[in-house]
């Protein structure tokens, strides 16, 4: 996490507040990272990961906090796409060129998940353009490596 270049930090309130207007309950990682950074950018350069399922590499623009800027406010994005996610899921930062990081919460899918909403990934469809990243937050960070 220490590459990540932090909003500031949020308190345990703000973030159960958060999770009642989501509709979601946070995993403890998750939580760790907002209540420490609340979201943020990449500190230098890129910070990029390979799609496991088809070797495509995708490159992260901002994990979404509490933010007032709309472009950088998870809530704002909740409003925006939520109807189109499953239940106990949040969107929780954007790609750098077009696409989605989507937490799933809870369940037998949770997890991180890439959401190519713009369907610029080779092989992306209507049907298949969700691709899972990592089991856990703390996964999908510690995944992400500097471009150099």
């Amino acid at each position: 996490m220490n590459r990540i270049k932090g909003f500031g930090s949020i308190s345990i309130q703000e973030i159960e507040a958060l999770e009642q207007k989501v509709n979601a309950n946070f995993p403890e990682d998750y939580k760790q990272f907002m209540m420490d950074k609340n979201g943020g950018v990449p500190e230098e350069n890129y910070l990029s990961m390979v799609i496991p399922s088809n070797g495509e590499e995708i490159v992260l623009g901002a994990l979404l906090g509490i933010n007032e800027n709309d472009n950088f406010d998870l809530e704002s994005w909740h409003k925006e796409y939520g109807d189109e996610l499953m239940e106990s899921s949040l969107i929780i930062g954007t790609e750098y060129g077009s696409g989605l990081f989507v937490l799933i919460c809870e369940g037998d899918q949770e997890g991180v998940y890439f959401w190519d909403n713009g369907q610029e990934l080779e092989g992306s469809s209507d049907e298949e353009n969700v691709y899972k990243l990592a089991a856990s937050f703390g996964a999908f960070i510690s995944e992400l490596k500097l471009e150099k």
